[in-house]
Protein backbone atom coordinates (compact mmCIF):
# COMPACT_ATOMS: atom_id res chain seq x y z
CA UNK A 1 0.00 0.00 0.00
CA UNK A 2 1.42 3.37 -0.93
CA UNK A 3 0.37 6.61 0.61
CA UNK A 4 -2.67 7.44 2.72
CA UNK A 5 -5.45 6.92 0.14
CA UNK A 6 -6.35 3.32 1.15
CA UNK A 7 -6.32 4.03 4.91
CA UNK A 8 -9.91 5.36 5.18
CA UNK A 9 -11.17 2.28 3.30
CA UNK A 10 -9.17 0.03 5.63
CA UNK A 11 -10.65 1.80 8.64
CA UNK A 12 -14.23 1.52 7.30
CA UNK A 13 -13.80 -2.21 6.72
CA UNK A 14 -11.95 -3.03 9.94
CA UNK A 15 -8.67 -3.83 8.19
CA UNK A 16 -5.67 -3.29 10.45
CA UNK A 17 -2.54 -2.16 8.60
CA UNK A 18 1.12 -2.99 9.14
CA UNK A 19 2.97 0.09 7.89
CA UNK A 20 6.35 -0.70 6.35
CA UNK A 21 9.37 1.50 5.68
CA UNK A 22 8.28 4.32 8.00
CA UNK A 23 12.00 5.13 8.12
CA UNK A 24 11.72 6.43 4.50
CA UNK A 25 14.79 4.77 3.04
CA UNK A 26 16.62 5.10 6.35
CA UNK A 27 16.36 8.90 6.59
CA UNK A 28 14.47 8.80 9.89
CA UNK A 29 17.30 6.78 11.43
CA UNK A 30 19.20 10.08 11.08
CA UNK A 31 22.39 8.40 9.85
CA UNK A 32 22.01 7.98 6.08
CA UNK A 33 25.27 8.82 4.33
CA UNK A 34 25.47 11.17 1.38
CA UNK A 35 24.16 9.65 -1.83
CA UNK A 36 27.66 9.22 -3.25
CA UNK A 37 28.62 7.08 -0.25
CA UNK A 38 25.84 4.53 -0.70
CA UNK A 39 27.15 1.09 -1.59
CA UNK A 40 27.13 -0.05 -5.20
CA UNK A 41 24.38 -2.60 -4.55
CA UNK A 42 22.27 -0.26 -2.40
CA UNK A 43 18.82 0.05 -4.02
CA UNK A 44 18.57 3.65 -2.79
CA UNK A 45 21.18 4.68 -5.40
CA UNK A 46 18.40 4.52 -8.00
CA UNK A 47 16.36 7.31 -6.47
CA UNK A 48 16.28 10.78 -7.94
CA UNK A 49 19.43 12.81 -7.35
CA UNK A 50 19.16 15.04 -4.30
CA UNK A 51 16.74 12.84 -2.34
CA UNK A 52 19.01 12.64 0.72
CA UNK A 53 19.52 16.41 0.98
CA UNK A 54 15.82 17.08 0.35
CA UNK A 55 14.91 14.52 3.01
CA UNK A 56 17.36 15.99 5.50
CA UNK A 57 15.81 19.44 5.00
CA UNK A 58 12.41 18.00 5.89
CA UNK A 59 13.88 16.23 8.91
CA UNK A 60 15.08 19.59 10.19
CA UNK A 61 11.50 20.87 9.97
CA UNK A 62 10.33 17.83 11.97
CA UNK A 63 13.10 17.89 14.58
CA UNK A 64 11.45 20.56 16.83
CA UNK A 65 8.31 18.42 17.11
CA UNK A 66 10.38 15.35 17.98
CA UNK A 67 12.45 17.31 20.50
CA UNK A 68 9.31 18.72 22.15
CA UNK A 69 8.21 15.16 22.94
CA UNK A 70 11.64 13.70 23.71
CA UNK A 71 11.51 11.50 20.62
CA UNK A 72 14.08 10.53 18.04
CA UNK A 73 13.10 11.14 14.43
CA UNK A 74 12.45 7.42 13.96
CA UNK A 75 10.18 7.40 17.00
CA UNK A 76 8.37 10.48 15.66
CA UNK A 77 7.75 8.71 12.37
CA UNK A 78 6.45 5.66 14.22
CA UNK A 79 4.09 7.57 16.53
CA UNK A 80 2.76 9.69 13.63
CA UNK A 81 2.11 6.57 11.56
CA UNK A 82 0.50 4.76 14.51
CA UNK A 83 -1.82 7.76 15.00
CA UNK A 84 -3.48 6.91 11.67
CA UNK A 85 -6.68 5.06 12.69
CA UNK A 86 -6.21 1.95 10.50
CA UNK A 87 -2.54 1.44 11.38
CA UNK A 88 -1.95 -1.27 13.97
CA UNK A 89 1.82 -1.65 13.75
CA UNK A 90 4.92 -0.23 12.11
CA UNK A 91 7.91 -2.12 10.77
CA UNK A 92 10.75 0.16 9.70
CA UNK A 93 13.69 -1.32 7.88
CA UNK A 94 16.70 -1.65 10.15
CA UNK A 95 19.63 -0.65 7.98
CA UNK A 96 23.23 -0.81 9.15
CA UNK A 97 24.71 2.19 7.38
CA UNK A 98 28.41 2.50 6.62
CA UNK A 99 30.59 5.09 8.27
CA UNK A 100 31.68 6.30 11.67
CA UNK A 101 28.42 8.12 12.50
CA UNK A 102 26.17 5.15 11.77
CA UNK A 103 23.91 3.81 14.50
CA UNK A 104 24.05 0.12 15.26
CA UNK A 105 21.09 -2.11 14.46
CA UNK A 106 20.80 -2.73 18.21
CA UNK A 107 20.48 1.02 18.89
CA UNK A 108 17.82 1.35 16.19
CA UNK A 109 15.91 -1.61 17.63
CA UNK A 110 16.08 -0.02 21.11
CA UNK A 111 14.63 3.22 19.67
CA UNK A 112 11.68 1.27 18.31
CA UNK A 113 11.18 -0.65 21.55
CA UNK A 114 10.89 2.68 23.38
CA UNK A 115 8.01 3.96 21.20
CA UNK A 116 5.07 4.79 23.45
CA UNK A 117 1.80 2.99 22.87
CA UNK A 118 -0.42 5.90 23.94
CA UNK A 119 -1.10 8.87 21.63
CA UNK A 120 1.70 11.42 21.73
CA UNK A 121 0.93 14.03 19.07
CA UNK A 122 -1.97 16.47 19.03
CA UNK A 123 -4.09 17.21 15.96
CA UNK A 124 -2.09 20.28 14.95
CA UNK A 125 1.17 18.32 15.13
CA UNK A 126 -0.30 15.43 13.12
CA UNK A 127 -1.39 17.90 10.43
CA UNK A 128 1.96 19.72 10.44
CA UNK A 129 3.85 16.46 10.01
CA UNK A 130 1.53 15.41 7.17
CA UNK A 131 2.15 18.74 5.43
CA UNK A 132 5.93 18.54 5.85
CA UNK A 133 5.97 14.96 4.61
CA UNK A 134 3.64 15.47 1.66
CA UNK A 135 5.48 13.83 -1.24
CA UNK A 136 2.71 14.20 -3.79
CA UNK A 137 4.14 13.84 -7.27
CA UNK A 138 7.77 13.07 -6.32
CA UNK A 139 8.03 9.68 -8.04
CA UNK A 140 5.87 7.10 -9.73
CA UNK A 141 4.27 4.51 -7.52
CA UNK A 142 5.36 0.93 -7.77
CA UNK A 143 2.66 -1.59 -8.50
CA UNK A 144 -0.72 -0.65 -9.94
CA UNK A 145 -0.72 3.01 -10.85
CA UNK A 146 -3.23 5.14 -12.78
CA UNK A 147 -0.30 6.96 -14.42
CA UNK A 148 1.66 3.90 -15.56
CA UNK A 149 2.45 3.95 -19.26
CA UNK A 150 4.09 1.31 -21.40
CA UNK A 151 4.67 -2.37 -20.92
CA UNK A 152 3.92 -4.11 -17.65
CA UNK A 153 7.01 -4.59 -15.45
CA UNK A 154 7.52 -6.64 -12.29
CA UNK A 155 7.19 -3.48 -10.15
CA UNK A 156 4.78 -1.39 -12.25
CA UNK A 157 1.58 -1.94 -14.19
CA UNK A 158 -1.53 -0.01 -15.11
CA UNK A 159 -4.72 -0.01 -13.08
CA UNK A 160 -7.12 -2.17 -15.08
CA UNK A 161 -10.91 -2.50 -14.86
CA UNK A 162 -10.68 -5.37 -12.36
CA UNK A 163 -8.51 -3.31 -9.99
CA UNK A 164 -10.80 -0.29 -10.41
CA UNK A 165 -13.79 -2.45 -9.43
CA UNK A 166 -11.98 -3.81 -6.36
CA UNK A 167 -11.09 -0.24 -5.40
CA UNK A 168 -14.70 0.90 -5.79
CA UNK A 169 -15.85 -1.87 -3.43
CA UNK A 170 -13.63 -0.29 -0.77
CA UNK A 171 -14.42 3.32 -1.64
CA UNK A 172 -11.16 3.99 -3.51
CA UNK A 173 -11.32 5.64 -6.92
CA UNK A 174 -8.02 4.77 -8.59
CA UNK A 175 -7.88 7.76 -10.88
CA UNK A 176 -8.80 10.20 -8.10
CA UNK A 177 -7.47 8.76 -4.83
CA UNK A 178 -4.34 7.05 -6.11
CA UNK A 179 -3.34 9.75 -8.56
CA UNK A 180 -2.40 12.09 -5.72
CA UNK A 181 -0.26 9.41 -4.11
CA UNK A 182 2.02 9.43 -7.14
CA UNK A 183 4.86 10.94 -5.23
CA UNK A 184 6.71 14.10 -6.19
Amino acid sequence: MAGPAPLPACERHGVRVLARVVDYGGLFHDDVPDEGSLGETDHRRYRAAGWVDAGRARLEELRPIADRHGLTLLQLSAVWTLAQPAVASVAPTLIQEAGAGAKSIEAKRAELAAVRSEPVLDGDELAAIAAIGDNTGCMKLKGASPVHEGAERPDAWAVDDELREIGRRFGIEADRDLAYTVLR
